[in-house]
């Protein structure tokens, strides 16, 4: 799977201007996606299960693992069935951002940035893939992906996710103590199924797709940001964050 890794993108991460213009900069951007490109071994795999709803959580049938939170309870509101994903970089990844945080912080940072870029575009791609398989079967379509430590859906939950999927055996993705992806350029997720939209879904959607449209709408959402989304963990990388969806948690 080729995995494209959009400037613009690379950018954002650095919290740079899309229109930057400096010669050094767009040059180390260049030889990092041209380097990583070469160092990926992207693997992925995912898997579908039946949920329903229980007094601790939402079960996740046939396994041990119940989903906590008003968060994620919400995200899941009109699924009966969710898939779970996990994906990675694989380790050559991790090995040359830590060589270059010994020799050039700079070229660090734009290595890192590129990094998170392709995995997200590979997640993008099997967020595709997971909605082909959906539609196929008959169903309206897919909630965006949502992981572990998004809202009030706690990250020690990784750990389980993994074994669930057999995630160290097949594609060599593992979490530390502190349940921290190893290697670290790699995603879990869930994806829940919508058998069929609501007329609240269908208003969410038309808000979404209006974008900025509506003024009150986004200084409510920029408030919220403001509040909430700054507290919490991956408030930089929230991949929610940056298509203007806000979880609801209010950490």
């Amino acid at each position: 799977m080729e995995l494209e890794i959009d400037r613009t993108e690379v950018l954002r991460y650095l919290q740079s201007s899309k229109d930057l213009e400096d010669d050094n900069i767009n040059r180390l951007i260049e030889e990092a996606t041209s380097e990583i490109k070469k160092l990926i071994n992207f693997r992925y795999l995912y898997q579908k299960f039946p949920i329903e709803l229980s007094e601790d959580g939402i079960k996740v049938k046939g396994t041990t693992l119940t989903l906590k939170g008003k968060s994620i309870k919400k995200h899941l509101n009109n699924s009966k069935e969710i898939y779970i994903m996990a994906a990675t970089l694989g380790a050559q990844v991790d090995k040359k951002i830590s060589y270059y945080e010994k020799v050039s912080v700079t070229k660090s940072m734009i290595f890192d940035a590129c990094a998170t870029t392709a995995i997200e575009a590979g997640c993008d791609q099997v967020e595709a893939e997971i909605k082909e398989e959906v539609l196929a079967a008959g169903n309206e379509d897919i909630t965006f992906r949502y992981s572990p430590g998004y809202g009030d859906l706690g990250i020690e939950i990784q750990k389980e996710i993994l074994r669930i999927l057999k995630a160290p055996k097949k594609i060599g993705l593992t979490a530390s103590k502190y349940n921290m992806l190893i290697p670290t350029k790699s995603v879990t997720a869930i994806i829940g199924v919508i058998t069929e939209k609501t007329e609240v879904d269908h208003q969410a959607e038309d808000r979404i797709d209006r974008g900025n449209e509506n003024e009150n709408l986004e200084e409510r959402d920029l408030e919220f940001e403001t509040r909430h989304c700054k507290n919490c963990i991956l408030y930089q990388d929230c991949e929610l964050r940056r298509k203007g969806i806000y979880c609801g948690a209010k950490g």
